[in-house]
């Protein structure tokens, strides 16, 4: 362990609370554990392992590996959640016995990790959270909407529907290890925070939203739903001060490694705890869609334990509304071709604005490589399909 020794368990821990000494709070940087725990998790024969993860060598290459005390072998406890290691033993206990186990640190491979069965596939999404992002699509207010996908490893690949314009968004997401159906339930919660990705196919968005009321969130679960458009970071990561946390976080976006989104968490408009409590007050309205079917934001009043809130995306996505000039000049031609004979202009205009991106090919395409990286969150890698 380059000098973490047992016969220094004192110094070994000193310095990896400190985020190994003065390195930069980048991807590859795990958080002091002072400040957060972080944790990953892999398999055994005798079910999930927990890992606190302390040092990570930021190399995505398979074969390199983290630093880790397994926490699981340490309390004797293998569950799917590794939020519930931390709501079992205590953040406290944990800190306190990392400096008696040393000697128990190992290397464990980053390819070994992986998602926790405990994310389930309903989550609560905010949109236009980041001034700049609303302003770039033209939305003032902040919304929520339901998104339907199951978490996809950091490592993968994101298909690219045929006919389809898709979008990416970096986001920070949060979980919890109970049900949260009062203020109450999420100030006690354990909270967990990660990396997340939130693609969107924008011809889908395009067709399906209210244009009259783009806040409503028609639309958008139908365009963010679906497989490959979940893609979570390696860590979970449990801040003891999850507000000071979430707003120093910064994260990055780059496309073919040309950046595209960078911003820090404390440009969110709503934080956590607004977007946790406005799912419970809007939860029971049958506001949203899905494949043309009425639904509610949540179920029974309640975000699950296995829902994850997505906080919103910044600025830098490839979307942008129709120009003033792109609607006046197609909705003329769609007179002048009479185009009333089979269609109102509005769905005309979307059809025009949908063929022309295609061709020009603004939006993701196959063989593009996506990274998004976030300070003590980790690093996502995907490749774009057919």
């Amino acid at each position: 362990m380059h000098g973490l020794t047992t016969s220094f368990p004192g110094l070994a821990v000193m310095a990896l609370s400190s985020g190994l000494m003065d390195a930069p709070a980048m991807a590859n940087s795990i958080a002091p554990v002072e400040q957060a725990l972080t944790l990953a998790q892999i398999e055994s024969p005798s079910g999930l392992h927990t890992i606190l993860v302390l040092k990570d060598s930021g190399a995505q290459a398979p074969g390199e590996s983290v630093l880790g005390l397994n926490l699981s072998k340490l309390y004797d406890s293998t569950v799917d959640d590794p939020l519930a290691v931390v709501a079992s033993v205590g953040q406290a206990r944990i800190r306190q016995d990392l400096s008696a186990n040393v000697s128990r640190l190992k290397n464990y491979n980053r390819e070994d990790f992986v998602i926790s069965p405990a994310i389930g596939t309903a989550h609560v999404a905010a949109g236009t959270n980041y001034p700049a992002h609303g302003e770039e699509v033209g939305v003032d207010e902040v919304f929520l909407f339901p998104k339907f996908s199951t978490a996809t490893p950091p490592l993968s690949s994101v298909a690219a529907a045929p006919g389809g314009l898709l979008d990416y968004e970096i986001e920070l997401c949060a979980r919890f290890d109970r049900d949260i159906a009062t203020p109450q339930d999420f100030a006690v919660a354990v909270k967990g925070v990660f990396l997340c990705g939130d693609y969107t196919d924008r011809a889908t968005l395009m067709r399906e939203i209210d244009t009259d009321d783009v806040a409503s969130g028609r639309g958008f679960t139908d365009a963010k739903s679906g497989d490959d458009r979940f893609p979570v970071g390696p860590f979970t990561v449990i801040p003891n001060d999850w507000k000071t946390f979430l707003e120093d976080i910064r994260m990055t976006l780059t496309v073919n490694g040309e950046t595209r989104q960078e911003a820090q968490g404390t440009d969110m408009i709503m934080k956590l705890d607004d977007i946790v409590l406005g799912s419970l007050e809007q939860g029971d309205e049958l506001r949203w869609t899905l494949k043309g079917e009425r639904i509610r934001l949540i179920e029974e009043n309640r975000i699950r334990a296995g829902q994850v809130v997505l906080t919103g995306t910044p600025e830098g996505v490839v979307f942008r509304q129709p120009t003033s000039s792109f609607i006046f000049w197609n909705g003329l031609r769609w007179l002048l071709t009479f185009g009333f004979l089979g269609g109102n202009p509005l769905d005309y205009v979307i059809e025009r604005f949908i063929q022309e991106a295609r061709e020009d090919a603004k939006y993701l395409q196959p063989g593009d490589v996506i990274v998004m990286r976030a300070s003590y969150l980790g690093e996502i890698r995907l490749t774009i399909s057919d």
